[in-house]
């Protein structure tokens, strides 16, 4: 008799709650989808939940292939440990979004949002799959004229700063990324370096993600340390005697050219 409340208990703490089946079917609704929300709630994946709020993450297949979504679910009456309600939070975070799309900074992108008499939903992306998703393209810088480039001296001087800035900042990165790198390791007791299953990412982490996930985030960072490690490898072939491998004297990229990741060491 134990054994089988304890089956039925174990079922009933799998099925999907109150907050993931609303946003089941605020999905159905607002991507025109035809699925069971019990069965899509399934797929929703809860990265924060609160007495008011949660933030559920979820993949789909959509016009422009798969695409990763946040979906923020609101009770919009019932106010949560900060004293403040969910009608609240959905308005200052549909703000936020908002704020961020039009002065085009990191962070999630809104596709839709929505109101009923007890939840408010709001649906996001990475700015990528935003663009994808409204028919836009990334505007490509366009090629100065002969008389808007710098003079040489000028030149000189803004990749000498330039260097200086992006070194201090690679550093400030690394430590960050070490600091998150060993509370990751702390909070899982491992001490493995693949922690990437063990991770429930926090609503920062989860920005922080989308934000590298989409393809004009770091582009720029990505060419320069290319460009930056490649020439240094070039230099230090030349400085050697030897002879570059690479056809034409080009310099080796240090990138996979497909990906823009670094390469890993063959075992």
């Amino acid at each position: 008799m134990t054994d089988e409340t304890s089956v039925q208990s174990a079922r009933q703490d799998d099925r999907p709650n109150e907050l993931a089946l609303a946003s089941a079917a605020f999905l159905n609704q607002v991507l025109d989808l035809d699925d069971d929300p019990s069965t899509l709630a399934d797929d929703l994946s809860a990265i924060k939940r609160d007495q008011n709020a949660a933030i559920f993450t979820i993949q789909l297949e959509s016009s422009v292939g798969p695409a990763a979504f946040l979906v923020y679910t609101y009770v919009l009456d019932t106010r949560g440990g900060d004293g403040r309600t969910g009608k609240e939070l959905f308005d200052a975070g549909l703000e936020t979004l908002q704020t961020a799309a039009s002065r085009n900074t990191p962070g999630p992108r809104a596709v839709a949002h929505a109101e009923t008499e007890t939840h408010g939903f709001i649906l996001a992306t990475t700015p990528g799959t935003y663009r994808a998703l409204t028919g836009r393209t990334r505007e490509e810088a366009l090629e100065p004229e002969p008389e808007d480039l710098p003079v040489t001296g000028d030149t000189d001087r803004i990749r000498s700063e330039a260097a200086e800035d992006l070194l201090k900042l690679l550093q400030s990165a690394n430590d960050e990324a070490r600091t998150w790198l060993n509370a990751i390791r702390s909070a899982s007791s491992s001490q493995t370096d693949d922690v990437s299953d063990l991770i429930s990412f926090t609503e920062a982490e989860t920005e922080l993600a989308l934000f590298l996930l989409d393809d004009s985030s770091i582009g720029d960072l990505l060419r320069s340390l290319n460009l930056l490690v490649a020439t240094a490898q070039q230099h230090t072939v030349e400085a050697l005697g030897g002879e570059s491998e690479t056809p034409n004297d080009e310099p080796q990229s240090a990138t996979n050219a497909a990906t823009g990741t670094w390469p890993r060491d063959e075992q």
